[in-house]
């Protein structure tokens, strides 16, 4: 693209906000401008999927260039984009005249800021134009795990109402658990042990999401393939929507009919994934084979062969299922789920991708209580992968079984664990712990 062109669109797009402003939305000048914009958008578009207005610093960037007296030949886009918390414009190929209508009423309307005018444009349709809101300071990883299982709620619930979701919510969340998952792992995992059985459904989805993540990172996927496995773990059991609650949450054996209704929920996500704006194809993929084995058994049946990282979902589903209380079975321990697993590895799951996890999980993983050799109880917190027998504990009990008025952080792997050794896993029940409570005031 050329100066004049771009010089061009910052124009009118610096004179149709100043119209919007002006004269009622009806004025002929309002629409002629909207109009024009729309024509130099498409044209510019023809050879690329997107075009890129930043602010940064205060002045004006487009398509990575800085654009000289941006303050004074274009104020109103700065102003906008400064009063809205937004740091970036962007527009995709395909946007309409409506769209662009859409993101002024937005950008000159309500007083809504940040994360809330991404939403305000997807309630009006618009899936061509970005607003990107300015990071207002990292959220801590609570706050990451709670506004992904608010995401996960919003998107099963758009479905409900016969919608299709918006993906801009999914992405955005899935790069913040990336990012938590990347800054510690160990903390993110301990949150999967915060298990919530009214909510179960939107809180597994968001723990399967958190493992998976994390072991696609110890199998060394791409940034990008990452992002697909996030979304596909995070949405697996969207399909679900298209199944009665009556039957999710029968407390009891299910009927054939019952059975084959549940077995459709793949196919259901995978044709919902399909319908929905800038998802990777993979991700449709993933989801529609996220309960097919490794020996093919499982539903749907198949005989093609499997995308190599529907695997990681399986595997990630099926502890998060074990080690969390359902109306048909009583919780794994962390210890027990891995031991029923690996007795399944080579059917139900890919070996080398289980062994993956096992590493990635640890030989005594988080949220496991243990009895170390001083007789001292406490759970585990943080997982030493190069020497799996050696994890952090949290020291809540001492040799007597007392409580502990301030619980001690031991690292069997470090000079003050040298010598310390875990000798038997404990049951939770028997020392009547909060595994919920007590990992969310861990990771708070």
């Amino acid at each position: 693209m050329n100066g004049a062109d771009s010089e061009a669109i910052l124009k009118n797009l610096n004179a149709s906000l100043k119209n919007k402003k002006l004269y009622p939305p009806s004025h002929p000048a309002v629409a002629s401008a909207v109009r024009k914009l729309c024509q130099l958008l498409t044209d510019s578009l023809r050879d690329k999927t997107s075009m890129v207005t930043a602010l940064v610093h205060g002045a004006l960037v487009f398509e990575g260039n800085p654009v000289p007296d941006s303050e004074a030949l274009y104020p109103e886009i700065l102003k906008y984009l400064a009063e809205k918390k937004s740091d970036a414009l962007i527009f995709e190929k395909g946007l309409t005249e409506k769209e662009i209508t859409s993101l002024f009423d937005v950008l000159t309307g309500a007083q809504i800021q940040g994360q809330e005018l991404q939403k305000e444009l997807h309630a009006r349709g618009v899936t061509h134009i970005t607003l990107r809101s300015i990071p207002m300071g990292k959220r801590n990883f609570v706050e990451v795990y709670n506004g992904a299982v608010d995401v996960v709620k919003s998107s099963m619930g758009e479905v409900r109402m016969g919608k299709i979701p918006s993906s801009g919510p999914v992405h955005n969340i899935v790069d913040e658990i990336t990012e938590s998952v990347f800054s510690d792992q160990s903390a993110m995992i301990g949150l999967t042990m915060i298990k919530n059985y009214d909510n179960y459904l939107y809180n597994h989805s968001v723990n399967v999401s958190i493992m998976s993540l994390a072991l696609g990172r110890e199998i060394n996927l791409s940034k990008e393939e990452l992002h697909a496995v996030g979304i596909a773990a995070l949405l697996h059991d969207i399909g679900k929507t298209g199944v009665s609650e009556q039957i999710i949450r029968k407390p009891g054996g299910l009927s054939s009919e019952e059975w084959d209704k549940i077995k459709e929920h793949p196919l259901l996500g995978s044709n919902i994934i399909k319908r929905m704006e800038k998802l990777q194809e993979l991700v449709s993929r993933l989801v529609y084979e996220h309960h097919i084995r490794y020996d093919h058994s499982g539903y749907p049946q198949t005989s093609g062969a499997l995308h190599p990282y529907s695997q990681i979902i399986t595997i990630c589903d099926a502890y998060d299922a074990l080690t969390t209380l359902r109306v048909y079975q009583k919780p794994h321990s962390p210890i027990e789920a891995i031991k029923v697993m690996t007795s399944l590895s080579g059917r139900h799951f890919n070996p080398d991708v289980f062994k993956g996890f096992v590493k990635m999980i640890g030989l005594y993983p988080i949220g496991t209580m243990v009895c170390l050799s001083t007789g001292e109880i406490g759970i585990v917190t943080k997982v030493n992968p190069e020497t799996p027998s050696t994890p952090v504990v949290k020291v809540l009990y001492d040799r007597n079984g007392s409580t502990l008025d301030k619980p001690l952080d031991m690292n069997l792997a470090a000079d003050e664990g040298k010598g310390i050794s875990v000798v038997a896993t404990v049951n939770p029940a028997t020392v009547s712990i909060d595994i919920n409570a007590f990992f969310e005031k861990e990771v708070a």
